[in-house]
């Protein structure tokens, strides 16, 4: 296992195992963007669909998927270097007030309209600003 560095200056880091062709970043925006991966994983997680956000058309979440993954990423991508990385990760416990070394984090995009977005990126924080 080694870790790439995303943005560049050192701030996010993905794992990357080893065999593998991409890290673990670039390997779920792919299967965000991806229509059959897609289209088979919300087959087999229709049920929650239904239940957590009130949709039952396939096409209308892999259509919303594709367009939350795509804001995300160029959120996340599109900072400049003096961005600090904690302004889009928030602690994994919304409960938790304090600043915590190695804390569970999430991103996660806010919607204008409709339901909210179930894309979330998971890290750990190494340091303040810094993000694994």
């Amino acid at each position: 296992m080694t870790f790439d560095d995303i943005t560049g200056d050192r701030k996010l880091w993905a794992v990357h195992f080893e065999g593998e062709d991409d890290n673990e970043f670039y390997k779920v925006f792919n299967n965000w963007a991806d229509v059959v991966w897609l289209r088979t994983f919300f087959k087999e997680n229709i049920d929650d669909l239904n239940a957590y956000f009130k949709i039952t058309d396939i096409k209308e979440a892999i259509s919303d998927t594709i367009e939350d993954s795509e804001r995300l990423r160029y959120i996340i991508m599109d900072i400049s270097p003096e961005t600090d990385l904690s302004k889009i990760f928030r602690p994994l416990d919304n409960n938790q007030a304090s600043d915590v070394m190695l804390q569970k984090e999430k991103a996660r995009l806010k919607r204008k309209y409709g339901h909210s977005s179930w894309l979330r990126l998971y890290a750990i924080k190494l340091i303040q600003g810094n993000y694994i």
